[in-house]
């Protein structure tokens, strides 16, 4: 009898074992909280350009590279480039959304919202804060920013938040390139505490966070020095309250940027140590020399940087399209590419860069150099050797593009070799160049553009389209370029758009208010132990991948 009742009680202490044992067992697995890796507290990486901001860094008005870059460290949008990205489809990746859905008629996007989110100050993201930042920037738009040149009303007609973490996008066209939109940076997600709707946030002196309106990236801002309008140092300090996008949590604590006045002065700093990472501008036989440098490495990564020629069409002598068309034909790119950029560059004739799809070589029909057709041209017009065509040709001297005063030499000197034109040359620095661009001052200036967003109507809308293009103020317009340009942005089928965008680059050369002149690469220089670099097609630099190996 004992012994039945230690049997039984052995059988009612498993049996309850077992219950137990099975009610876990049972239970669906919790989520594993994502543990933070250490960031070590001293980890620091001293960064330097030629580089700077332009405006501000506020994604309604920023629209210039190192701004977008600064951007990019403060703050996130819905969807993202993943790192080493080629401009495939699935290169974009979920962020502040963790889902998305479009209607048949391409018109209505929907997002499913990250839950959980903070921005720097501790408030929590949701639907509101998407609907406000596309609301604000659109408001606020105007010709020199990113809402303007990209053309954000003509693409979204309204936000509407369904609930906390559910956003729809009603558009006013099915917009092909709509995900790509939104992984530029001018929509990247801004804290109305620090944005206020009907202003831009400007510069504050000794307030960095009140200088910039983000909140949700993996860095916040803690210093931006200023001298005369001219940036000297910035840093950036990892975000405590970061939520892990892309990449993961930044690999260095906190990252300094010191600014220099040109490109001989930042290799002379990341040769002599003084600098982790070189970045923006290095002059090509810079480049070439450092190669040289055993304690360096030089990284290269895929160009989708083009530069241009712009003319004022609507005042003699570019307001005539043969005399436009005749500049065109007497640039050598040949001699630009060899022997300002020492091969590291390639030829362009097309505003959509080599790789993309929609690119055509479609100025080369001009020549490269055809001074036969230039002289023609200009003959009809009553120039020759006795009464060329005289015009100031502008570049910028501040290391803002690529050694732009070798540039623009040697298009004096390929233009002149026709024999029919005489050029002047006249620099300004970034900040008085802006202004004469916005003062229309300029009858030919050399611009630069890097992607906003992965799509050839990121390089064809913000140029020639009469809205998109406003801000550069060339005046030009064509009503039928319009038409191509709003078919091919609203048309969902590749291969009519790049039947389209051939029509657009045909119709450019006849009327040439803007020359293709090169595609760049991408190039930064670092010591040896510095890692976690990509340079990949949307030419973003991504300060949190970056880290010194141990």
């Amino acid at each position: 009898m004992k012994i039945t009742k230690v049997v039984f009680g052995i059988v009612i202490v498993v049996i309850v074992i077992a219950a137990i044992a099975g009610y876990y067992l049972l239970q669906p697995p919790k989520e594993k909280e994502e543990e933070k890796p250490p960031v070590e507290e001293e980890s620091l990486l001293i960064m330097g350009t030629t580089d700077s901001v332009e405006s501000c860094l506020d994604p309604a008005r920023a629209y210039d590279f190192f701004g977008w870059e600064i951007i990019q460290s403060l703050g996130s949008g819905l969807v993202e480039y993943r790192p080493g990205a080629t401009g495939a489809p699935g290169d974009i990746v979920p962020a502040l959304a963790t889902s998305w859905s479009v209607s048949e008629d391409g018109k209505v996007w929907t997002f499913n919202l990250r839950q959980g989110v903070k921005f720097d100050d501790g408030t929590e993201f949701n639907a509101t804060h998407v609907k406000y930042t596309f609301d604000r920037g659109i408001s606020i738009a105007d010709e020199d920013g990113p809402f303007v040149g990209i053309g954000y009303g003509d693409i979204i007609e309204n936000v509407t938040v369904v609930s906390k973490y559910v956003v729809k996008f009603h558009l006013k066209i099915p917009f092909s390139a709509f995900l790509s939109l939104l992984a530029c940076q001018a929509s990247y997600i801004v804290d109305p505490k620090y944005a206020p709707f009907d202003a831009v946030v400007e510069y504050k002196e000794g307030d960095p966070r009140g200088s910039h309106p983000m909140g949700l990236g993996p860095y916040v801002l803690t210093k931006w020095e200023r001298v005369a309008g001219k940036d000297t140092e910035m840093r950036l300090e990892a975000n405590p309250n970061y939520w892990n996008a892309t990449g993961g949590y930044p690999k260095t604590k906190t990252i300094i940027i010191k600014f220099y006045a040109d490109s001989a002065g930042l290799a002379l700093a990341i040769d002599a140590g003084e600098i982790d990472i070189a970045f923006r501008q290095l002059s090509a036989t810079d480049i070439n020399n450092l190669k040289t440098k055993t304690h360096l490495k030089v990284w290269e990564g895929t160009g989708a940087f083009i530069q241009y020629l712009v003319l004022q069409t609507k005042r003699p002598p570019f307001d005539n399209p043969k005399i436009r068309q005749a500049v065109a034909a007497a640039i050598n790119r040949t001699a630009i590419v060899e022997t300002v950029f020492l091969g590291q560059v390639q030829k362009l004739y097309s505003m959509i860069p080599v790789g993309m799809f929609g690119y055509k070589n479609a100025f080369l029909k001009l020549g490269d150099p055809n001074y036969a057709l230039t002289r023609e041209l200009l003959s009809q017009l009553g120039y020759n050797e006795n009464n060329k065509l005289s015009f100031k040709l502008w570049y910028e001297t501040s290391g803002h593009y690529p050694q732009s005063p070798q540039l623009a030499q040697m298009l004096k000197s390929s233009l002149e070799a026709s024999g029919v034109i005489s050029v002047e040359l006249e620099g300004r620095d970034w900040a008085a160049y802006r202004v004469s661009r916005r003062n229309e001052e300029m009858d030919a200036y050399i611009l630069g553009w890097y992607p906003d967003y992965i799509d050839p109507d990121d390089y064809i809308y913000p140029f020639l389209h009469s809205s998109g293009g406003s801000w550069l103020h060339h005046n030009y317009g064509n009503p039928w370029m319009d038409q191509l340009i709003e078919w091919a942005r609203g048309n969902t089928t590749q291969s009519a758009r790049e039947n389209l965008y051939g029509q657009i680059q045909d119709l450019m050369v006849d009327d040439c208010p803007i020359i293709p002149i090169y595609q760049g690469s991408a190039w930064a220089v670092t010591k040896q132990d510095v890692k976690g670099i990509y340079l990949d097609i949307t030419q973003s630099w991504r300060h949190w991948l970056v880290y010194r190996e141990k």
